[in-house]
C-alpha cells in the first residue's frame, strides 16, 4: 500500500498537527498575555465561538477553541496520521463513508439543538466526543483519495504493471 499525492498528504498532516498545537491555547506555552489577546485565540476566532465555559482549560487558561472543535481538530490529525493503517485495516473502498459523515454531522446538530432547547445539557466531554466523530468521519471520507486501491491486483506483464480485476 502506498500513499498517493504524498506532498498533499504531508502538507495536510503538518497543517492539522499545527492546528491542534495552536488550539491548545497559550496555557500550554506559558503565555502571560490575557487569553483573549493571545495569537491562538485570534487565529480561531472566525472558526469557533471560543466560550471559556465550553473549553478545556490548561494552566488556568481556556484552550483557543471549544471542546467540540478541539475534538474535530485532534481526531482529524490523529486519524490523518493513521491513514495508512486505517486504509489497510478497513480497505480503501469504504462503503458508506459519506453516510458516516452525514451521521456525524446530523448527530452534532441534534446534540446542539437538544442542548439549546433544554432537553439535556451536554458536557465538555460529550461535546468533545461528538467532535471526534466529525474529525474521524472526514478522514474516512477522504481516505480513498490518498491510498491506492487494495481491491485491484497488479499483474506484472511484459515489463509493465497492469491492473486486473
Amino acid at each position: 500500500m502506498r500513499i498517493r499525492q504524498q506532498k498533499l498528504y504531508l502538507l495536510i498532516l503538518i497543517l492539522s498537527c499545527s492546528a491542534v498545537a495552536a488550539a491548545l491555547g497559550g496555557g500550554l506555552f506559558g503565555q502571560s498575555v490575557s487569553w483573549q489577546f493571545q495569537w491562538q485565540h485570534e487565529a480561531f476566532q472566525q472558526l469557533c465561538h471560543q466560550l471559556p465555559s465550553r473549553s478545556f482549560w490548561i494552566a488556568g487558561q481556556p484552550m483557543a477553541v471549544c471542546s467540540r472543535c478541539f475534538g474535530i481538530y485532534a481526531s482529524f490529525a490523529l486519524s490523518w496520521i493513521l491513514i495508512p493503517f486505517i486504509g489497510y485495516l478497513m480497505g480503501i473502498n469504504i462503503k458508506g463513508s459519506a453516510t458516516l459523515l452525514a451521521i456525524a454531522l446530523i448527530s452534532n446538530i441534534f446534540d446542539v439543538a437538544g442542548n439549546f432547547l433544554g432537553f439535556w445539557e451536554n458536557t465538555l466531554f460529550s461535546r468533545f466526543l461528538f467532535g471526534v466523530g466529525i474529525g474521524t468521519a472526514v478522514v474516512i471520507f477522504l481516505i480513498g483519495y490518498f491510498i491506492n486501491d487494495l481491491n485491484i491486483k497488479k499483474e506484472y506483464c511484459y515489463g509493465y504493471n497492469r491492473a486486473i480485476k
